[in-house]
Parts: C-alpha cells; structure tokens; sequence
C-alpha cells in the first residue's frame, strides 16, 4: 500500500533571520538550519519547512491552520511574549468566533503569512 511518511509545507519568508526569530519566539523550535531552507517544529507534533525568499510575493497567499486547545490562550501568549512589538510588520488579532463555527486568533507573520490558531467552542478539536 501507498503511503505518505510525513508532510510539511514550504513557508516563505522576506526576511529570513527575522522569520526564524520570529517562530522561535512564537514558542516553536528550530530543529536544523541551512542557507536555503530550515525546519521549523511547533512542538505540537508538526513542522514546516522556511524558506530564504518569497517568490512572487506568495507569503501573502499562504495561510496556516492550527487546530488549538484555546484561541484566547494563544493570542495571550504572542501579547507576552510581543510578537507585534519585536517584528515589524506583524498583527496579532484578538480571537473572533467565525461564521462558520470556529474561534480563531489570527497571526500575521513579518513576510505577511497568516496563521489561524483555531478552536471550536465546544472543546472538540
């Protein structure tokens, strides 16, 4: 049978110095580094890959969804630990319960990637 060892996607950055601080102060570790790409683990059981560059300016075309525990616990952490006062060009919005169902904190990384931290407010994951 056919099968997928592991997924991860390719993540751009414009900045990638900036990028990689900006995940590790996120709370997410980076595992390896090289010039042209490095993995970054959300110590939640999923990685990504960061790329050097953003070509054609996809950062802002890409998003990311988390499936979280608690929305409103992870805007509070990226409020203590400043992510819109360390990296220029960040955005952290309040949690806001969607049409559709889920309460999201959204995150916009320095190269304008945005994150969804999402739960659904009955607990179900």
């Amino acid at each position: 049978m056919r099968k997928i060892n592991d997924f991860k996607p390719f993540v751009p950055s414009n900045d990638y110095a900036v990028s990689k601080a900006f995940y590790e102060c996120m709370g997410f570790t980076l595992n390896w580094d090289s010039e042209e790409v490095c993995e970054i683990d959300t110590n939640f059981g999923y990685r990504f890959l960061l790329l050097p560059k953003n070509h054609n300016n996809y950062a802002h075309s890409l998003m990311l969804h988390f499936m979280v525990n608690s929305a409103q616990e992870w805007y509070d952490h990226f409020k203590h630990v400043q992510l819109v006062e360390k990296f220029k060009g960040t955005k952290v919005a309040p949690p806001e319960l969607m049409p559709w169902g889920l309460l999201i904190t959204h995150v916009w990384d320095p190269a304008g990637v945005l994150l969804h931290f999402a739960e659904k407010p009955d607990g179900n994951t």
